[in-house]
């Protein structure tokens, strides 16, 4: 289950068409892009879904009735399963007592193969914070599911924007809010893009670390360790 793009997106939303549509066009100018992505071992969430995680995605960004969105529809196959997964998100500045600044993100995601954080949850509705604290931007999602349980996941994440030059790191944290147990740590680290000669594609290797919790239940049972994960991704915009 490789959903790097799917749930990145609930994390930051990347808007393009903002202000390019009247507020009651249904989808304007719908710059796409496409993606491709190969990883050595599929770890998502804490859980090692597979080996030689092949992926293939394409995502738009949309203009719905004055309402800019992000979404993105992917395929992936790896030595254990094969699965679509569909997303769709939109995010917004808004002004909070305290935080002020902020940005607030809602989207919804679907698993044809189901999440199985606790049970089969198939499909999930994710709202979250961010905010910029100068060092990085730190946010918050929690993952409601539709159907079935998930005991309250939710992600806390700080993307460190540009170390090094080419270099960008992020830093997540699982837990369970009904537990109040942290599952997972991830370290990933964006390493540079290499444009590919004559086929307008850039090439974007990427690697990271995920330190799954012991005594974890659930899915995280038998998973409890270190996990090192090295990939390239694909991608072109329209």
């Amino acid at each position: 289950m490789t959903k790097k793009i799917v749930l990145t997106m609930l994390a930051a939303v990347g808007i393009a068409s903002a202000g390019s549509a009247s507020e009651g066009s249904l989808i304007a100018g719908l710059p796409v892009g496409v993606t491709g992505s190969y990883t050595t071992k599929d770890v998502w969430r804490g859980q090692h879904q597979g080996d030689d995680d092949l992926q293939f995605g394409i995502g738009a960004d949309l203009h719905v009735f004055g309402i800019d969105a992000a979404t993105t529809l992917n395929w992936s196959s790896n030595d254990n399963q094969d699965e679509f997964a569909f997303g769709v998100g939109t995010a917004t500045d808004f002004q909070l007592p305290v935080l002020a600044d902020v940005n607030v993100h809602v989207g919804v995601n679907y698993y044809s193969e189901g999440t199985d954080i606790v049970g089969d949850v198939t499909s999930e509705l994710g709202i979250g914070l961010s905010k910029d604290y100068g060092f990085g931007v730190v946010s918050v999602t929690q993952y409601l599911a539709l159907d079935g349980d998930n005991d309250g996941y939710g992600e806390i994440g700080v993307d460190l924007g540009e170390v090094a030059p080419g270099i960008s790191v992020s830093v997540t944290a699982g837990y369970l809010l009904e537990e109040f147990e942290v599952t997972h740590l991830e370290l990933s680290a964006d390493l540079p893009a290499q444009d590919v000669p004559f086929i307008g594609l850039e090439a974007s290797p990427f690697v990271k670390g995920v330190y799954t919790l012991d005594d974890r239940g659930g899915i995280w049972a038998g998973n409890d360790g270190f996990e090192f994960v090295a990939g390239v991704g694909l991608s072109r915009t329209f």
